[in-house]
């Protein structure tokens, strides 16, 4: 009783109707948003801005006003002590645990009662952890000034005293027994690269972050003695090398998750680069496969250049 063609086209209109009433009750306009919104999904608060003006190439920031460790948007702008993925270093969330989220309670504390300024920098002093990771500002109330912590250890610093311990179990608890401003909390499997050492801080020595990439930095040293020098950067062999003047030099860890580096006395380069084996040696198979395909490509050039001449020469005669 209807065209064949008719039917086609109405079932064909009753099947997208269905469709789309369907799939819209799990995608709709509300899964999508403009390409601008895409590109600036974040807008930065008052604090942001505050610290953005902050133009040091390397600091960290607590944000408090957000979930510290479910939420990322804080890394959006700043290198975040928070901020969450799946995969995660054993040993930063041990410090988390261990120290990091009673430091977060001892702030919050102290400022739930009416404080003044020189009470929140007596506060910030006792923040052992936060401090050798360099957490210059704390984000208590995003439309407001952030609190400048100025205990904050920086992004290198220089000890006179090292504390050798025998397991991981020692190392993370001697962090909350030493003063880590002064003291490195060693583990005796890098004993090889301090023994025999005296370290002595000198008030001439230096040691300034002149660039800052997430897989290179860059400092400049000045001392007239050897010196220990504990780095506020995650300490991770599995890539991370360490140079002075150029030269390959090996690294220790230190304070359970950073590095630290034993530099002779003088005027030095130091540079730390991220340089994993894997990505070394895929770049060099790359390099020979790409060069491989060049040469077989110029070859069959070659060849095809000499069948045309051939084909010439045999024309001609």
């Amino acid at each position: 009783k209807i065209k064949r063609s008719w039917l086609i086209a109405g079932l064909g209109v009753l099947i997208i109707i269905d469709m789309v009433s369907v799939n819209r009750r799990y995608l709709n306009n509300d899964n999508f948003i403009r390409a601008k919104q895409f590109d600036v999904p974040f807008t930065a608060s008052a604090a942001d801005n505050y610290i953005l003006n902050d133009h040091n190439p390397d600091f960290r920031v607590l944000d408090l006003s957000s979930s510290t460790f479910n939420d990322a948007s804080c890394s959006y702008f700043h290198k975040s002590i928070g901020g969450y993925h799946g995969a995660k270093l054993q040993r930063y969330q041990d410090i988390i645990e261990g120290y990091i989220q009673g430091e977060i309670q001892s702030i919050a504390s102290v400022l739930t009662k009416g404080v003044t300024l020189q009470m929140i920098d007596s506060m910030f002093t006792k923040q052992q952890v936060l401090n050798m990771l360099n957490t210059k500002y704390v984000i208590v109330n995003p439309e407001a000034m952030p609190l400048l912590n100025k205990s904050a250890f920086g992004n290198a610093w220089f000890v006179n005293n090292v504390v050798m311990v025998n397991s991981a179990d020692e190392e993370i608890n001697a962090l909350g027994k030493n003063n880590l401003q002064n003291a490195a909390i060693v583990d005796t499997r890098f004993a090889s690269q301090i023994e025999g050492k005296n370290f002595i801080k000198d008030s001439t020595s230096s040691i300034v972050l002149n660039s800052y990439a997430p897989n290179n930095l860059m400092y400049s040293y000045k001392s007239p003695t050897e010196q220990l020098v504990v780095f506020s950067e995650i300490y991770y062999s599995k890539g991370w090398h360490a140079y002075v003047d150029g030269y390959h030099v090996p690294y220790l860890r230190a304070n359970y998750v950073l590095r630290a580096l034993t530099v002779p006395a003088g005027e030095h380069e130091i540079e730390f680069k991220f340089e994993p084996r894997i990505w070394v040696v895929g770049e060099r198979i790359s390099f020979a496969g790409s060069l491989l395909l060049i040469l077989l490509l110029i070859t069959g050039i070659g060849f095809e250049i000499k069948n045309l001449i051939t084909k010439r020469e045999n024309n001609n005669v």
